[in-house]
């Protein structure tokens, strides 16, 4: 812990600590270090404010995540929770055997049995399709391609929830220069927090936390 400056800094410390963008232009295994750094400081009692652009950080560190666009607070929940509510549900991805297999069965049985499911990507012998967690469940979907896996010839499936740097480039989506320059104060020597906007997001029922 030493050998890190702001390992040290943290070592009887306060009780909350801010961290912007800690381990950028970290080589992995330093970084690896920090966070496990950081997670012993979480471990003794004390609260860790951080900021970064890296998904898998935040997967590694954070309790619960807030995701802001144009200075504004857009979502604020558990990791699960951000994949669950503005995730785009499960991605399928399907591989049929043969050298040269004829994909319409399985296409026209997704289409059938799957409806609504999106047809993302399509290959050679692979299928790839993004279908809403709202219309479905896992359990079924794998059920369904369980049963059917010999009759359509699947090689193999696999079914996955959408990951957090999907939720986070559909959010980055809405980023435009033109919001941000209205988000400015109009004397460019001062700036302004409008404390307004972060209590009508806390107050917003849209952008609750679920709770279990």
């Amino acid at each position: 812990m030493r050998k890190l400056s702001t390992a040290m800094a943290l070592i009887g410390g306060p009780p909350v600590v801010f961290l912007d963008e800690p381990t950028t232009g970290m080589d992995p295994k330093a970084r690896r270090a920090l966070w496990n750094c950081i997670l012993s400081v979480i471990k003794e009692g004390r609260s860790v404010v951080l900021t970064s652009h890296s998904m898998e950080e935040c997967e590694a560190l954070c309790t619960r995540m807030a995701i802001m666009v144009n200075g504004r607070f857009r979502c604020l929940g558990s990791v699960q929770h951000l994949k669950s509510r503005f995730g785009d549900g499960y991605t399928i991805i399907l591989r049929v055997s043969g050298l040269d297999p004829d994909l319409g069965p399985v296409v026209r049985f997704i289409e059938a049995e799957l409806p609504g499911s999106t047809l993302k990507e399509r290959h050679r012998n692979m299928l790839q399709y993004q279908l809403p967690s709202s219309l479905t469940s896992l359990a079924r979907i794998f059920s369904l391609l369980a049963n059917n896996k010999e009759l359509l010839h699947i090689e193999d499936y696999s079914v996955s929830q959408t990951t957090l740097d999907q939720v986070f480039v559909n959010f980055a989506k809405d980023q435009s220069d033109e919001d941000h320059l209205k988000d400015m104060s109009v004397n460019r020597k001062e700036a302004v927090v409008d404390i307004s906007q972060l209590d009508s997001f806390l107050q917003d029922d849209k952008a609750k936390e679920t709770f279990v």
